[in-house]
């Protein structure tokens, strides 16, 4: 097993790619908290990676806020004594012309995407640090490369600023030992499609990402977790400050 032994964090583990993340994760043997804002959602998935015969906790936190995120990560090295993996994975989105976005909604998505990552490495790191050792996972877009449709301003912004996040990260934590990378995902089904689309726009959304990769279909959650599994492994261990995309062979995209 890859992770044998190690502890993993992931946020937005309750649902689509954070679930799909954390479940790899136990399969392959590592123990997982994840977050959420939702408590729910967490326990069910919770239940799953225990069925697996691991250890697992669940942690109601705002990612945008300092004092909760802190409290997280004090209580998973509580329970479990460390943290190997953190995998930023919390997310959303919302999808307006930039004339009609609303300074709330902007930073709604600039918090969640990008403060919140900040947020949660800084807490995390510190002990990271300490031990010389660890894996830092962030999830930014395929948006963050170029392909950037109407109404995803403040989306895009936010994965291109975890982009250079990532990269600053890794220079700076790689003398102790501290892998840092990013995966961007091309167009995934998953809650967060539906939740910020009408369903026009969502046909749409699938019709697009189909007849714009080259292996003629849209990605599943299983495919993310698979690189972050990769990414979160030894095999993994000369890899740092990369944006990996994956996305089908995006053809809008290639040459870029």
């Amino acid at each position: 097993m890859k992770l044998e032994g190690k502890v993993a964090l992931v946020t937005g583990g309750g649902t689509g790619i954070g679930k799909a993340i954390t479940l790899e994760y136990a399969r392959e043997g590592a123990d997982v908290a994840i977050s959420s804002r939702n408590m729910k959602n967490l326990v069910n998935v919770c239940k799953e990676v225990e069925d697996m015969g691991r250890r697992s906790m669940a942690v109601v936190a705002d990612v945008c806020i300092k004092e909760q995120v802190d409290n997280m990560v004090n209580n998973v090295i509580d329970k479990f004594g460390q943290i190997d993996i953190l995998v930023n994975n919390s997310g959303t989105s919302r999808m307006k012309p930039i004339m009609e976005f609303t300074e709330k909604d902007w930073d709604i998505v600039i918090d969640t995407n990008l403060k919140g990552v900040f947020l949660c490495t800084q807490s995390v790191a510190k002990h990271m640090v300490k031990r010389k050792y660890g894996k830092i996972i962030n999830i930014s877009s395929t948006s963050s490369l170029g392909a950037i449709v109407n109404g995803q301003s403040a989306y895009c912004s936010s994965k291109f600023g975890v982009n250079g996040f990532t990269k600053a990260c890794a220079l700076e934590f790689g003398p102790y030992g501290i892998n840092v990378n990013a995966i961007a995902p091309g167009r995934i089904m998953t809650a967060l499609v539906y939740s910020s689309r009408t369903e026009d726009k969502v046909k749409e959304f699938m019709e697009v990402g189909i007849a714009s990769s080259v292996l003629g279909r849209l990605g599943v959650t299983e495919d993310i977790a698979h690189l972050a599994l990769f990414l979160a492994s030894d095999d993994a261990s000369f890899i740092t400050a990369e944006i990996i995309a994956s996305n089908g062979g995006r053809t809008n995209l290639m040459g870029r």
